[in-house]
């Protein structure tokens, strides 16, 4: 099989780029890690025509003029118009088992086994502009916007399936395992398991909730920390679902009365996807909530966190240290894991052993020796860590401090010559000293060993397509604690919305609290003092810019809002 070639490479022997060009472009790809073909246009350097035609050659697909193509009715008839428009695909020609769709750039040929799983043919790609596949879209299915909901009334269908569904859904406690398992491997019910996950990894959605209501159900999803409606099953559909997930995750499906855990581990669109599951019972059923870890998702660089300069030259200072302990800190789901794996790849070099241990383990790191934790069976962090020990590691991760036996160890490990990172639930960074000594670890073994502590939160990025600038009001810069003499010589932006984003925000950043401990601090927290006093010594002696500043300071640099910081940072 002939090595396929890098598309700047194409580029250039296509005549379409310089050499030079290319370098800007790969230079600009390392700060902000989006498509090199995106940069190449955004630059100007090459236009989209070009650069699709180049993407189809490399991908080996087919490249087609929707414009002047012949479409099969039958195949817009076999493919329903919510999933046309969800992925921007439209049918094109159907010959016996086989479905022929154009897609607008090669990511979306991942999806390929996906939609030929869920509508039972097989599936063949071709390319074609985007704009014309909007335009066919529009004239074949409408203009309006139709969501998830409208693939809910197309699975819906087959009329005997679903009154099967209602009927078991019915007996509730009483219905069988036999008629359980049944239910979930329906076609209907496979189909929709498969469509939510399908939108849930192509939104980069982080987790999704099934919650059951009296005379309702709905299916949410988070996407930048927001939660959206995604759809709202029937109940016989919805009972289904349940059980699928449950199966799935490996759950008892006849247990509804008590919480359950679960793991499922599957490809979606190309990429690999573990789902966290959990259910606890309520007045109406049980809810369900799913964790999604995309282990496909790029490790970002420590550049591309959000750190601003004087953090980031905080960060160079402790990570280059041989040993001692790094945290860092913040409620679930704040990008704690993300930035400790940022600080790996920068110091995963040949000449060190890195060996992590995490539960479940989230991102892939090449040359680094991943252990998942299995507290089923006894495989504690403490005891990883005590084994890991005897690897004779360099730089060790431990996915979280939970106890005091971990801290120990922890501590025992940073003494002995390694460098450990790990992460803690708290507000903030001095609060983490005052936690741990809650867990009954001695403050002189804190001080001994605690090089730095990285306290974050995340706040969604405006998107700069759309942003306005204005001017907020009283009521507003209040939220932010800023005076109006201060906010004079500030600059405030707001979201507007654009095809682009989602309500005018596009991804999220980081705000963070990096605190270097001195000596002044740790005789602060020796002599018990309270945890006002501690903060203040942080600041002054310690030069910790607080995230609220963090935050201002990136109001101002036109990054994020008033309403996503002060969402952040309200009463802290």
């Amino acid at each position: 099989m002939a090595e396929r070639k890098l598309l700047g490479q194409m580029l250039i022997e296509e005549g379409l780029i310089t050499e030079q060009e290319l370098k800007i472009a790969l230079q600009k790809q390392r700060e902000t890690g989006h498509f090199l073909g995106r940069i190449l246009v955004d630059l100007g350097f090459v236009n989209e025509k070009d650069l699709k035609r180049v993407l189809s050659l490399q991908a080996g697909v087919e490249m087609i003029d929707l414009k002047n193509a012949v479409i099969d009715r039958k195949a817009v008839e076999a493919f329903p118009s919510a999933l046309a428009k969800t992925y921007n695909v439209m049918p094109i020609k159907l010959e016996r088992d086989t479905l022929t769709l154009a897609v607008g750039d090669t990511l979306s040929l991942n999806i390929q086994d996906d939609i030929s799983f869920i509508l039972g043919y097989k599936i063949k790609m071709v390319l074609a502009d985007e704009e014309d596949i909007k335009e066919a879209i529009e004239t074949y299915y409408g203009k309006e916007i139709e969501t998830i909901d409208d693939l809910i009334k197309w699975l819906a269908q087959d009329v005997e399936e679903m009154e099967e569904l209602e009927a078991i859904a019915s007996q509730g406690e009483y219905a069988t395992i036999t008629s359980l398992e049944e239910i979930a491997s329906l076609p209907p019910v496979v189909k929709l398991f498969d469509l939510i996950l399908l939108q849930t990894v192509r939104d980069n959605a982080s987790d999704v909730h099934l919650e059951p209501f009296e005379d309702d159900f709905r299916v949410r999803y988070r996407v930048d920390g927001v939660l959206y409606d995604l759809v709202h099953p029937p109940k016989g559909l919805a009972f289904a679902l349940f059980c699928r997930f449950k199966i799935m995750a490996g759950m008892d499906i006849a247990e509804r009365r008590l919480p359950q855990d679960g793991r499922i581990e599957l490809s979606v669109m190309g990429r690999a996807v573990d789902l966290r599951v959990n259910t606890v019972p309520t007045v109406f059923g049980e809810c369900l909530a799913i964790r999604v870890l995309d282990r496909g998702k790029t490790i970002f660089e420590l550049e591309n966190l959000g750190l601003l300069p004087e953090d980031m030259a905080k960060v160079e200072k402790i990570i280059r240290k041989p040993h001692g302990i790094i945290l860092a800190t913040g409620p679930t789901g704040c990008g704690k894991t993300t930035t400790l794996y940022a600080i790996l790849r920068k110091l995963n070099t040949p000449d060190v052993k890195v060996i992590t241990t995490e539960d479940p383990v989230e991102y892939m790191l090449d040359g680094a020796i991943q252990v998942p934790i299995k507290e089923n069976i006894g495989l504690t962090f403490a005891k990883c860590l005590r084994s890991i020990l005897r690897q004779d590691p360099d730089i060790i991760l431990v996915g979280e401090v939970r106890d005091f036996e971990t801290a120990q160890m922890a501590i025992q490990s940073s003494l002995t010559g390694h460098l450990v990172l790990s992460t803690l639930h708290t507000n903030d960074a001095p609060t983490t000293i005052m936690r741990l000594i809650d867990m009954n670890v001695e403050p002189f073994l804190l001080a001994s060993t605690i090089e730095g502590v990285i306290a974050q939160r995340l706040v969604r990025v405006l998107c700069p397509r759309c942003k306005e600038e204005y001017r907020p009001t009283k009521q507003e810069l209040l939220e932010v604690f800023l005076t109006p003499e201060r906010a004079e010589k500030m600059k405030f932006y707001r979201p507007k919305g654009c095809p682009f984003c989602r309500g005018g925000y596009k991804g999220r950043t980081g705000i963070f609290e990096i605190l270097l401990p001195t000596e002044n601090f740790w005789k602060a927290v020796m002599e018990k003092r309270p945890l006002g006093e501690i903060r203040e010594i942080a600041v002054k002696d310690c030069k910790m810019k607080t995230m609220l500043e963090d935050g201002l300071q990136k109001i101002n640099e036109g990054i994020t809002t008033i309403e996503e910081v002060a969402k952040e940072v309200h009463g802290y």
